[in-house]
């Protein structure tokens, strides 16, 4: 089935053509709101779903496109094509997609909620919640509708979204179709819960469907994911415990970002939870999570190099190596690296052999409890967020600190930064998170990159006078004009969300080295290339990760790494290729991001998955490479 796969309908009737072809054009006469009798945002919003269903229903694809702003965006995943997509009116996006896909089978498209439909007047536009089917699936989505002039009442899409969210017959086992727990009646058989849930770990009598390498937050929301709609799916972790990923982190690290954005799929954090996480309470609550959330994971297991993939079959084989345990060969239907975002730690170039002292990169370095290092001296290579938290933790336990700086960097406070982005979407007493998560991801990335320059203004006038301060210290700021989310999205790094250290900085309590490369580093310090040199005991170097290329390449292949797309960045689209997505390589998958990306995609992986193993979709080999846009960087 080609990757659009639309929906074929029965043949109709010559006059039941006709009824639909008048029907379509009696409904995009100029007001798209024509004929409501109230002015209330939620049937100003369902005339526009009336609208532009004649159009999905006339397979008109200039009339579809008729119903966007000249500026107007459609972001989709899965609908159009087996893939996400942001399509831009101005760049003729809509009507080439639809023109090389075919219009979606999209039907009895409705808004919901409509007392959450409102006019949102310092964005000017109207918004609210919809939803849609096609044949075989049902769909979210979300309008922001605007006027083409004042008082017009023609109301077009500004930005519309649609996702598919379920397949009819396959929803996931929640709500009405829990599972019922109780066996009930007579038994031929004594076990419990507990003894099948150890016979489902072990899969002793068949393979998984899925086998996720990695036992994060992206791995198991990932496996929660397919385990509500039924796919077999095993995680292997390398560690002796869940979320001994941040366990095993240095000791004071906590979240740079709030509790409203990271919540799990399924299980949210009780009310009672701090604003930023510390580690350990996180890893913690990641052990509950696979608890409750009944999902199958081997620990102190990883996967032999080089497993192979079948075109025929269109199967991995992959031998799982556990410790204290014979290998299992394995042969699945999707093999996912859900390993984290950063690739694998970057080392700088320059020559370290002849330093005597403690040195590492941050991923390694535990931090300062329970190390007797005060009064020793300490250089962070490396400026971004772990760097700052590193130095922060070196002066804290007393330490002369400083902190080099070889180009510039992003910084906002957590106080002002966090709130000025996630405003009115993950905040308390906030949207229901999965609203919340619906409200941001309709936004094109390249469009939250317009809204979030005024944003990041208003951020950059509350932060000024730490900012000046940090500027009259030495420190070299990156004005990025969108702010943090999209240096990211687009860069992966280069950023610092300030908890604290950027005022060690500004008042000269942790020193700083701005602008000059490092030329070696000697026996007891620091050599740098205008013939300086600092002292050092210890040296840490938070010089960030490589793509997740290199990381796909030490764990899985140098074929599979050769023959992925980018990763991360942006694409054609503007979408972020590589990640929830096809990844270039059949039935391989990449999940990976922060918290709030581990939530969200992780959905849209799932289905992209059910649907393939339902024989309901596939990628041709070259499915995205059109969208494709070098970046030397991933």
């Amino acid at each position: 089935m080609p990757p659009s796969a639309d929906v074929q309908t029965q043949p109709t009737s010559v006059i039941d053509t006709l009824k639909q072809s008048i029907a379509h054009v009696e409904s995009v006469l100029p007001s798209a709101s024509k004929g409501r009798t109230s002015n209330s945002p939620a049937d100003i919003a369902q005339a526009f779903c009336n609208s532009i269903q004649a159009a999905f229903d006339a397979k008109d694809v200039d009339g579809i496109e008729r119903h966007f702003t000249e500026d107007g965006n459609w972001r989709d995943i899965l609908t159009i094509d087996f893939d996400m997509n942001s399509l831009k009116r101005s760049k003729g996006e809509i009507k080439q997609h639809l023109d090389k896909y075919g219009v979606p089978a999209i039907q009895n498209l409705k808004v919901i909620k409509p007392h959450d439909a409102v006019f949102n007047e310092a964005a000017n536009w109207l918004q609210a919640f919809t939803t849609f089917e096609t044949d075989e699936a049902r769909g979210k989505g979300f309008l922001r509708l605007r006027e083409t002039s004042a008082g017009s009442g023609d109301y077009r899409a500004f930005t519309f979204f649609t996702t598919l969210w379920e397949i009819k017959g396959h929803e996931e086992f929640a709500g009405h179709r829990r599972p019922l727990g109780a066996e009930h009646g007579t038994h031929d058989s004594s076990e419990n819960w507990l003894d099948r849930r150890h016979k489902q770990i072990r899969f002793e009598d068949a393979d998984p469907a899925v086998l996720i390498v990695g036992g994060g937050q992206n791995g198991l929301m990932l496996a929660a994911r397919l385990g509500a709609i039924g796919v077999k799916t095993l995680v292997v972790e390398k560690n002796g415990r869940v979320g001994d990923s941040w366990r095993k982190r240095y000791h004071t690290l906590c979240l740079h970002d709030p509790i409203w954005a990271d919540h799990f799929a399924y299980m949210q954090f009780p009310k009672t939870w701090p604003i930023y996480t510390p580690k350990d309470k996180l890893a913690n609550y990641m052990e509950e999570y696979t608890s409750q959330m009944e999902l199958n994971i081997w620990l102190k297991s990883t996967i032999e190099r080089n497993p192979t993939y079948d075109e025929q079959t269109k199967q991995w084989t992959v031998r799982v190596v556990r410790e204290g345990e014979e290998d299992r060969v394995m042969r699945v239907n999707h093999l996912v690296l859900a390993s984290g975002f950063s690739g694998e730690p970057r080392m700088p170039s320059f020559p370290r052999d002849e330093f005597k002292g403690y040195i590492t990169h941050s991923s390694g370095h535990g931090g300062c409890h329970g190390q007797d290092w005060k009064g020793k001296k300490a250089v962070v290579i490396g400026c971004c967020n772990s760097g700052h938290d590193i130095a922060a933790d070196f002066y804290e336990h007393g330490l002369d600190t400083t902190i080099v700086q070889r180009s510039s960097t992003y910084v906002m406070s957590s106080q002002h930064g966090i709130p000025g982005l996630l405003n009115g979407v993950y905040e308390e007493d906030g949207p229901p998170t999965d609203d919340a998560d619906i409200m941001l991801t309709s936004l094109p990335i390249d469009l939250l990159a317009e809204f979030h320059v005024e944003a990041t203004k208003q951020i950059a006038i509350k932060d000024k006078p730490l900012l000046d301060d940090l500027e009259k210290a030495g420190f070299k700021l990156n004005r990025y004009p969108a702010g943090l989310f999209i240096k990211y999205f687009r860069d992966g790094g280069g950023y610092y969300i300030d908890v604290g250290c950027s005022r060690l900085i500004a008042d000269g309590k942790i020193k700083i080295k701005q602008g000059v490369e490092v030329e070696k580093l000697t026996e007891n310090g620091v050599l740098f290339k205008d013939g300086t040199h600092i002292e050092a005991d210890m040296i840490v170097m938070a010089t960030g990760y490589t793509s997740q290329r290199e990381t796909v390449r030490r764990i899985i292949s140098d074929d599979v790494a050769d023959r992925l797309g980018s990763v991360w960045g942006a694409d054609a689209q503007g979408e972020i290729p590589g990640v929830w997505r096809y990844s270039g390589v059949p039935r391989f998958w990449l999940q990976s991001g922060n918290l709030f990306q581990a939530r969200c995609f992780s959905k849209h992986l799932a289905m992209q998955i059910h649907m393939i193993e339902l024989g309901m979709r596939d990628h041709k080999p070259d499915a995205v490479k059109y969208k494709h846009v070098h970046d030397p960087r991933f």
